[in-house]
């Protein structure tokens, strides 16, 4: 039976485990260990997935995650919890746009072909 899944999840227990235990302890430490514990558990999950064959990563830098979150976090501590509805969509695209694939080749890469080369007029 051939695997024909354009989405493979390879992540094991051992490896989640290291990540959750990295992000629980980073989660501890108020505001700046979120982004840490935020980008540890997202990037095991893009590390451990496999799009069409092809492996992913995820790249937000600490400082993006850290504003990301405390913008978001204190939105919903004013609106008394009702911005969640909108955070966690954004929370999402903000993953997604900051996931790329690794392993691109370079045709992959840039789509666009060199022209061809204009012959020489004859002299």
């Amino acid at each position: 039976m051939t695997n024909n899944r354009s989405f493979q999840f390879t992540g094991t227990p051992g490896d989640y485990f290291v990540a959750a235990l990295v992000s629980a302890i980073c989660s501890i430490i108020p505001i700046f260990g979120w982004p840490i514990a935020f980008n540890t558990i997202v990037g095991w999950v893009a590390n451990s997935l496999l799009i069409d064959g092809k492996k992913i990563k995820y790249s937000a830098e600490y400082g993006e995650v850290l504003v990301f979150l405390l913008v978001n976090f204190l939105l919903i501590f004013v609106t008394l919890g009702i911005y969640a509805f909108w955070y966690v969509p954004k929370q999402f695209r903000f993953i997604a746009d900051h996931t790329t694939y690794t392993d691109l080749t370079p045709e992959a890469a840039s789509p666009a072909a060199p022209a061809p080369a204009k012959p020489e007029p004859n002299a």
